[in-house]
C-alpha cells in the first residue's frame, strides 16, 4: 500500500456533500446525454499551476473560493447543510496540492479537481480507497438523514494510466430527493488528481475525462 496521507486525507472527505445538489433539475442539459464522442460540445481549462488541461460541458463555469461559498449561501436554507460544506471546502483547501472547482447551474451540478502528490494506483489501492470511501459513507449517513447506494466501482491500468471510478446514488428519502456522485482517481505523467462530480441523476462523465490532458 502506498497511498499517502494527503489522498487519505481527501477521501475521508469525498463524501459529503451539499443538499443543494440533491435537488432535482428543471431540465437536462445536452451534455448529460453523449452518444458518441463525436458528439460532444465542450470547453478545454487549462489548470495553469499544475500544467493540466481538462475538457468540460459548456455550461460548467469556474468559481474562485469567495465565489463558491456565496453560491453556498445563496442555494442552501439549511445551517447546518451549509456549515457541512463549508467544513469540506476548507479541507480540500488545506490539502497539499491545487484545488479547482466549476459549477453547471442549469442542472446544480459541481464538478472538483484536485491536485494531489503523484500516487500510482494499483487494484489493491483501489478496494482501499473504495473501503474508506463506504466508510465516510456511514459516519454521514449516520449523523444526516442520507442513504448511500453503489452503482459501480472499477479499477483499470492501461500502463499509461491508472483510474479509479466509483458512482453512487444518494437518497435523502425523507425529502424525496436524489443525487449521484461520481468519483474518479486518475493517476498519470507522474500526476494524479481527484475528480468529484455531483449532479441530480448518473451521466456518463468518460469521455470528458478521455480528453484530459496530464
Amino acid at each position: 500500500m502506498i497511498l499517502r496521507k494527503p489522498i487519505v486525507v481527501i477521501l475521508s472527505i469525498l463524501c459529503v456533500i451539499t443538499t443543494s445538489c440533491l435537488e432535482v433539475a428543471k431540465e437536462i442539459s445536452n451534455w448529460t446525454q453523449i452518444e458518441d464522442m463525436d458528439s460532444i460540445d465542450g470547453q478545454t481549462h487549462l489548470l495553469s499551476d499544475d500544467g493540466i488541461k481538462i475538457f468540460l460541458p459548456k455550461t460548467f463555469k469556474k468559481y474562485a473560493s469567495v465565489e463558491y461559498l456565496a453560491l453556498l449561501d445563496s442555494m442552501i436554507p439549511n445551517n447546518k447543510d451549509l456549515e457541512i460544506e463549508r467544513t469540506r471546502f476548507r479541507h480540500i483547501r488545506e490539502m497539499e496540492g491545487n484545488h479547482y472547482v466549476f459549477f453547471d447551474n442549469s442542472i446544480n451540478s459541481t464538478y472538483t479537481i484536485n491536485t494531489v502528490p503523484y500516487t500510482p494506483i494499483s487494484r489493491q489501492d483501489a478496494k482501499f480507497i473504495l473501503g474508506m470511501i463506504r466508510q465516510n459513507q456511514d459516519m454521514v449517513a449516520d449523523a444526516t438523514d442520507l442513504k448511500f447506494t453503489k452503482i459501480t466501482a472499477k479499477h483499470n491500468d492501461n500502463g499509461k494510466a491508472q483510474v479509479f471510478k466509483a458512482i453512487f446514488k444518494l437518497e435523502n428519502q425523507k425529502l424525496q430527493q436524489q443525487a449521484f456522485q461520481h468519483a474518479y482517481f486518475i493517476s498519470s505523467n507522474k500526476k494524479t488528481v481527484l475528480i468529484n462530480l455531483m449532479a441530480p441523476f448518473e451521466v456518463n462523465f468518460d469521455p470528458f475525462l478521455e480528453k484530459m490532458i496530464l
